[in-house]
């Protein structure tokens, strides 16, 4: 490649990278926003306000105030359904990537919990688009989780009379963390991801039959 060429790659992933950090910045104002006001009660001339932009500012980045809902609520979806993929997808047993997907996830949520309460709040006003795809992380979460436990029960790791079941309470535990976590609470993020993974592991893992 010449170095005119590495010029212009480096030029466009640094215009990319400050793109991505104007993006990250309105969505987390909108959040706040979002999560205090709720989505009828919030403008777009609200969020410009509070970013101290002006209005076409936020419409360089995102199409309507709709789109940055989606673009809110997307944030953590996405991201949890790569966590349970990458960890579905790994070789090894399967308690291990188990409990290390469940304090990835953990410390995500507690991350992206005012995204969480937003997207649970608000997912009605979303565009049908956005909704679909938001749909289909969440099946793609569901089927990586499913298909971990599976192994696990194919292994002898596990013993689930019925994975469903299993991949549904697992995922209401992690993701209702949104809910109750409070920073100032007596546990570390850290502390309760290794909580949730103890917690997961007990619900699956066979019992040692004592002699």
């Amino acid at each position: 490649m010449a170095v005119s060429d590495e010029l212009a790659d480096l030029r466009r992933k640094h215009s990319l990278d400050v793109a991505d950090l104007k993006r990250t910045r309105i969505l987390d104002v909108a959040s706040e926003l979002f999560y205090e006001l709720g989505y009828r009660g919030t403008s777009v001339d609200a969020i410009a306000e509070r970013l101290q932009v002006a209005k076409p500012f936020l419409y360089t980045h995102f199409k309507s105030k709709a789109d940055i809902l989606a673009g809110v609520c997307g944030r953590t979806t996405a991201f949890v359904a790569g966590v349970a993929e990458d960890q579905a997808n790994r070789t090894g047993p399967a308690s291990p990537r188990l409990a290390a997907m469940l304090r990835e996830l953990t410390l995500r949520v507690i991350e992206g919990r005012m995204y969480l309460a937003v997207y649970f709040r608000e997912e009605m006003h979303l565009p049908a688009d956005a909704y679909r795809k938001l749909s289909s992380n969440r099946r793609r979460f569901d089927r990586a989780l499913s298909s971990l436990l599976q192994q696990g029960v194919e292994s002898g790791e596990f013993d689930i009379a019925h994975v469903p079941v299993v991949t549904q309470a697992i995922t209401g535990m992690t993701t209702w963390l949104f809910n109750w976590y409070r920073p100032d609470g007596p546990l570390s993020a850290e502390q309760i991801a290794d909580d949730m993974a103890r917690l997961a592991l007990a619900m699956v893992e066979k019992r040692k039959r004592s002699l």
